[in-house]
């Protein structure tokens, strides 16, 4: 049925802690951070900007890779799921990284360069997956043109982007590491940027006809990540200030979805009874163990090969690059909401967690 359906199986209360916060921590902040940079900062990468963004990284940067890594790899049965991504991943990605290393000018360069590609398109595919999330947590199941016509403004904002990038002839650099330009022609920029339009236009045209057919509004934080990352990636995309900070607000976004699914499956294991007590103690142990192995993968190989006598900057580049790469394999698999395994958790919301269900009537 084309439009929009209301009635979703398990959908129960549309945020995971509350309207302020999930708005804050899914778009809310990286918006208003983006409008205040531009009222009252400078546009250029400063000392101050990037010094903070260092910061921000351990904390949650970083972290948010290790969360994929912890829920992937902490247990047995979720490797059996997933074999060919847990094993054969890391492989690909360690080949990618030991010919970095051999040959430094002829493969390091187009390494990085396939992380600065697919980054923009991973942050689009969890964007996509964020929205559907929140849809169907309200109860809403988008029809096949609502959800392609989603799906296309998304993935063109980060076409745009791209594009915009690539086009003539340059020289980027990244700790060290130089890789070029695509070349692409300037009128790629002027298509990339008009099919970004008609496919907002055409998103807005058809949810609002979905939403008179079905006398039912939907709920703004459903599309507010749509809306960050076309900040993000379109009037954002020119404020060096702000970019420095995008990594971090996609990672506040993926570890607010991580942490709920964590305590989800602890919850729907049956061996906790939902508490204060549990929220903050399995919080403080899941977010304790990303912090250590984010600090570790990216701050601790890093300096680890420069001990064997690589050049510090360009270790970093290249460690960092192969993580990056394994948490875009890894991603690409295990946040599928098709599954229960996945769907079911993320249905979780605060109060669950802290209160244990009631106990059910024994009919007279």
């Amino acid at each position: 049925m084309p439009g929009l359906t209301t009635q979703v199986p398990g959908a129960r209360k549309l945020y995971f802690v509350s309207g302020p916060l999930d708005f804050a921590l899914i778009g809310g902040l990286s918006i208003l951070t983006f409008v205040a940079l531009r009222l009252f900062y400078a546009g250029e990468r400063t000392a101050s900007v990037i010094t903070l963004a260092i910061q921000l990284s351990w904390v949650c940067n970083w972290p948010h890779f290790a969360a994929t890594s912890y829920r992937l790899y902490h247990s047995k049965d979720n490797v059996r799921q997933y074999p060919l991504t847990a094993l054969l991943a890391p492989l690909v990605v360690l080949a990618g990284a030991a010919g970095s290393f051999a040959w430094p000018r002829a493969v390091a360069p187009w390494f990085v360069k396939l992380v600065t590609v697919w980054s923009p398109y991973h942050f689009s595919g969890q964007t996509l997956g964020v929205c559907l999330l929140y849809a169907r947590r309200a109860g809403i199941a988008l029809g096949k043109r609502e959800r392609f016509a989603l799906s296309s403004f998304i993935y063109s904002t980060f076409v745009a982007q791209t594009v915009r990038y690539e086009m003539g002839i340059r020289t980027f650099n990244d700790s060290g590491i130089p890789y070029p330009s695509l070349g692409l022609p300037h009128w790629a920029g002027w298509a990339a940027n008009a099919w970004m339009i008609a496919s907002g236009v055409a998103l807005l045209f058809l949810l609002t006809r979905g939403c008179l057919k079905a006398r039912k509004l939907i709920p703004p934080i459903v599309l507010l990540p749509a809306l960050a990352q076309w900040v993000w990636f379109a009037p954002g995309g020119d404020w060096r200030s702000f970019v420095e900070f995008v990594p971090f607000f996609h990672s506040l976004q993926y570890l607010v979805i991580a942490w709920a699914l964590q305590l989800g499956e602890r919850r729907d294991a049956g061996d906790v009874v939902p508490s204060r007590r549990f929220v903050l103690s399995e919080s403080a142990r899941w977010g304790a163990k990303n912090v250590a192995l984010g600090a570790a993968l990216f701050w601790g190989l890093p300096h680890l090969a420069a001990w064997f006598g690589t050049p510090l900057a360009f270790a970093t580049g290249v460690i960092v690059s192969a993580v990056q790469l394994h948490h875009f394999f890894i991603d690409g698999v295990i946040w599928k909401l098709k599954r229960r395994s996945v769907s079911s958790p993320l249905m979780v919301d605060l109060d669950e967690l802290l209160r244990p269900p009631a106990p059910a009537e024994v009919p007279a």
